[in-house]
């Protein structure tokens, strides 16, 4: 049986019981392609125009992403193994990166002034307070309202908070995939197995493979702001995040230098 962590939701897991597939999203990981492609294809090829079926009606999410019957995600926890489990991950280094330029540096340009008013809601409500409050704390930049905070005071952040207690866009991302408790059928890396992925999950739930190709041009969200990140000093800062998704997934502890 699965035990969830805290990073488990219904939201963040794809279940189709006549095939035996579960593919977990994983954040800041392709998860807004990831969700539209499995409801276009539904809607083109399975002839679902709600992906859900009228499930949870009252909520967005499941009109936007296939929220498979509750009875299935009991299935899934109670004998995981009965299905085979897919997920996608991204360089870590990579990862984080992104994670502050969508979460922080993007959200300070969503107003002229850089209003924290501004930020997205989940940033606002959750992490804005506490990251401007650890900046003053450590006497760092950041901690002043409607000021930029830096990609050094949110890896020190970061670093503050334990492992598994983490915002899942910036938690490892074995500990978010829960990778110490469920068996992957495969885990693709984007960078070299993107399309292989793809063709897998679309060869299982039926959709044709000139539409998954065609459909891999097409990938949204990404940020359209350049900002200096790494050094020499923030990526050994870094690896006591992401260290053991470097091992795990088998990416270069070098490879910041890409980013």
């Amino acid at each position: 049986m699965l035990h969830p962590n805290r990073h488990f939701s219904p939201f963040k897991l794809f279940l189709d019981r006549g095939s035996r597939t579960a593919l977990m999203l994983n954040p800041k990981v392709l998860t807004t392609f990831t969700r539209q492609w499995l409801s276009d294809g539904f809607r083109d090829h399975r002839g679902r125009v709600d992906p859900s079926d009228g499930r949870w009606r009252l909520l967005s999410v499941p009109r936007r992403f296939p929220i498979a019957p509750l009875r299935d995600y009991w299935a899934f926890v109670r004998t995981p193994g009965d299905f085979e489990t897919f997920a996608f991950v991204r360089n870590p280094y990579g990862r984080l990166a992104s994670a502050w330029k969508n979460k922080f540096l993007d959200g300070h340009h969503r107003s002229p002034d850089g209003a924290d008013a501004a930020y997205a809601r989940s940033m606002r409500k959750h992490e804005l307070p506490p990251l401007r409050a650890f900046a003053r704390a450590q006497g760092l930049p950041g901690g002043a309202p409607n000021t930029l905070i830096p990609f050094e005071t949110f890896l020190r952040y970061a670093a503050s908070q334990p492992e598994g207690q983490r915002d899942h866009h910036w938690d490892s991302q074995s500990t978010v995939l829960m990778c110490d408790r469920l068996r992957y059928t495969r885990i693709f890396r984007i960078e070299t197995d993107l399309e292989e992925g793809f063709l897998t999950l679309g060869a299982r739930l039926g959709f044709p493979e000139p539409w998954v190709r065609a459909r891999m041009d097409h990938r949204p969200n990404r940020s359209k702001r350049q900002a200096e990140t790494y050094t020499p000093e923030l990526a050994e800062l870094a690896r006591q995040l992401i260290g053991q998704d470097l091992a795990r997934f088998g990416y270069d502890p070098e490879s910041w230098r890409a980013f």
